[in-house]
């Protein structure tokens, strides 16, 4: 079947400083640059604005369809959380006081099953303010754990569609090791995935292709709550629908030894593997205790990591993924809040958190001696792109959104420095790339002017 013609009608342009992340993990910043939309919300020009096309464009559109960006000002890809659990907003700044597995049983199955309880109440409640605090800190596309139930996972993808946000949203899947409010049959786990797969197909099928910006992902938990019967049956829905998978993949120190416990010395990876659960469609959040093998055989199966390095300082304080040795083994690798093990929602404290921690790993492999060998710190421009690009690249969406080109979807957010309320200062004349860090660094809402998903303006922040 031949895909659906799309417009050539412009809808608007935009016109001035552009930051275009490559998948090189450089930075491109491109000055007097001109940007159309068309009416189907998709890039149909990317060019100096000084060119001859690019003359004759705002020479035929009204002036009131021309976005001037500002001198102070810049266009940037939109942020991709690539993991979050919504359900734990309703924690979020709070609990964060006991290990991994203490943490779950004490606070976050019981906030989940709150949430299963009343969906429509509570439910709607909470994700609806998430979605509102995500599009305001720059996010518009996440990979989202639910809940158990159906009906609260089909409220949280309603949200996500009413705001005009892009999500993939998992029903959990878990029939172990939950507790008694919470947890699973196995055959009813599977039943209702199999149930909220079909609900999130009708609640898409009246919407164009381009519209359907929410989409089901298979949710096992992580492996000390999946059965082998239940990740085999998994296995079997995500292969029938070509659908993505996402779980967490040796997290903490606990939960490693608690998998291998389970499974007869076992780690994750192999695991996983093993009950093909490790492909290209596949995200895995944390990956903490991976070793250079398991990297190598991430970056064979084509499965991503979700890195989540403010969470890990709380869950996994003992090790840190080893961000550089992915990246280099060709593991895609994007950013993730991980409310509510995360306390903060914005990627862009996700992008500090990222290079602050990476600093600190190439700071312990060279204390006090001379080493060899490729540095594990990661500069600010690199963290851009794992926040934008490399999000998109890991949840199987680089060809469509995270970065600048003809025929891509425009998701984008507008900054814009100088505005009152922002934090970030500079004295005389400054590069626009000294300003870019500067807001990098010390960057908050303030300075976020506008939010665009598949060409529409969410609403003027």
């Amino acid at each position: 079947m031949a895909a659906p013609a799309r417009s050539t009608s412009v809808s608007f342009l935009l016109l001035g400083t552009i930051l275009n992340p490559t998948v090189s993990r450089e930075l491109k910043i491109h000055r007097e640059t001109l940007l159309a939309v068309n009416e189907d919300g998709f890039i149909s020009h990317f060019e100096a604005a000084d060119t001859a096309a690019s003359k004759d464009l705002l020479a035929t559109v009204a002036e009131e369809q021309v976005i001037k960006l500002g001198e102070h000002g810049w266009l940037l890809p939109s942020f991709v959380d690539t993991h979050i659990h919504a359900p734990q907003y309703l924690n979020a700044g709070t609990a964060l006081d006991k290990p991994l597995m203490e943490w779950l049983e004490a606070y976050t199955f019981a906030s989940e099953a709150r949430i299963d309880a009343d969906p429509e109440g509570l439910g709607a409640q909470v994700y609806s303010k998430l979605v509102s605090r995500m599009f305001e800190s720059g996010t518009t596309l996440a990979s989202v754990f639910g809940t158990l139930t159906v009906e609260a996972n089909m409220v949280l993808a309603r949200c996500f569609l009413e705001a005009g946000l892009r999500a993939h949203v998992g029903k959990v899947n878990m029939d172990l090791n939950g507790i008694a409010s919470y947890i699973e049959t196995t055959s009813e786990s599977l039943s209702r995935t199999r149930d909220f797969v079909s609900s999130m197909s009708a609640l898409v099928a009246p919407l164009p292709p381009h519209r359907r910006l929410v989409q089901p992902v298979i949710t096992p938990r992580f492996i000390p709550t999946c059965s082998r019967e239940l990740m085999k049956g998994l296995v079997e829905i995500a292969d029938e629908g070509g659908l993505r998978v996402q779980s967490h993949m040796c997290e903490s120190e606990g939960e490693v030894e608690w998998s291998k416990g389970m499974w007869e010395g076992k780690t994750d990876v192999q695991v996983l593997h093993e009950h093909g659960l490790l492909n290209s469609r596949s995200l895995m959040a944390h990956c903490t205790h991976s070793s250079p093998a398991d990297l190598s055989l991430l970056s064979t199966a084509g499965t991503s990591i979700a890195h989540c390095p403010l969470s890990n300082v709380y869950f996994s304080a003992e090790k840190s993924l080893p961000l550089r040795e992915a990246l280099t083994a060709g593991v895609n690798v994007g950013l993730g809040s991980d409310i509510s093990g995360g306390y903060e929602l914005g990627i862009q404290q996700s992008m500090r958190w990222a290079v602050g921690v990476a600093r600190s790993r190439e700071g312990v492999r060279t204390s006090g001696r001379e080493v060899e060998g490729e540095s594990l710190a990661i500069s600010w421009k690199e963290s851009i792109y794992l926040a934008t690009l490399g999000g998109a690249l890991a949840l199987g969406m680089g060809e469509q959104v995270g970065s600048f080109a003809v025929g891509k979807s425009f998701d984008a957010q507008w900054i814009q420095l100088g505005r009152q309320g922002s934090r970030v200062d500079w004295f005389g004349d400054a590069e626009c790339e000294e300003l870019v860090e500067k807001w990098w660094c010390n960057g908050r809402e303030e300075d976020r002017v506008g939010v665009w998903v598949q060409g529409r303006r969410l609403r003027k922040l």
